[in-house]
């Protein structure tokens, strides 16, 4: 479930593939701000009750082309049962100009582990939003005691996959059109 993920110059990776210790959101407490590869300011904070209509807003705005594997979904109805199960979860929002350009959530499945969704409104992307949203995002998951990610991307999608690698996800399963990756955020 990622869509809008973009690949930004990286730190190196330390073991984690976060970059550097003291450039990773992970250790610094929500909500925070950094500017974008474009200057923007962005603000990262836990998704509240409160944004359900910003973040409803958000996933309208998306096109045809913004939707990957199904999400998410266009018709009003599926939208509003899908996003009662995606902001239950734990999950951060990414803001500019009080507006959400960003989502990435960690939804638990029944095995215990928690599949990842990160999306980035299509004007803000390659600009490290969707990084600095994974970043935080994997913190904020890690302190409500995730402990294990999945993910299905496109296989298409090269630049998600990248960034996936980097962060420490291993694909381990690749069909004809998603690949799946896992980490585990201990």
């Amino acid at each position: 479930m990622s869509r809008g993920t973009e690949e930004t110059p990286e730190a190196p990776a330390t073991a984690d593939g976060l970059g550097d210790p003291a450039a990773r959101s992970d250790g610094v407490a929500l909500p925070h701000a950094s500017p974008d590869g474009d200057g923007r300011v962005v603000d990262f904070r836990p998704y509240e009750p409160s944004d359900r209509a910003a973040v409803r807003s958000f996933y309208e705005s998306f096109g045809s082309a913004d939707r990957s594997q199904g999400v998410p979904p266009a018709a009003p109805s599926a939208l509003d049962e899908w996003l009662s199960t995606v902001t239950a979860a734990p999950s951060v929002v990414a803001t500019h100009d009080d507006r959400v350009i960003g989502h990435v959530t960690f939804v638990p499945d029944r095995s215990g582990e928690h599949e990842l969704g990160l999306f980035v409104a299509p004007e803000h992307r390659r600009a490290g939003v969707g990084t600095g949203l994974l970043r935080t995002g994997l913190g904020h998951a890690r302190r409500s005691e995730v402990s294990a990610v999945w993910l299905s991307v496109e296989r298409g999608n090269e630049t998600a996959r990248r960034l996936f690698r980097r962060a420490g996800f291993v694909e381990t399963n690749e069909t004809v059109f998603t690949v799946h990756a896992t980490r585990s955020i201990d």
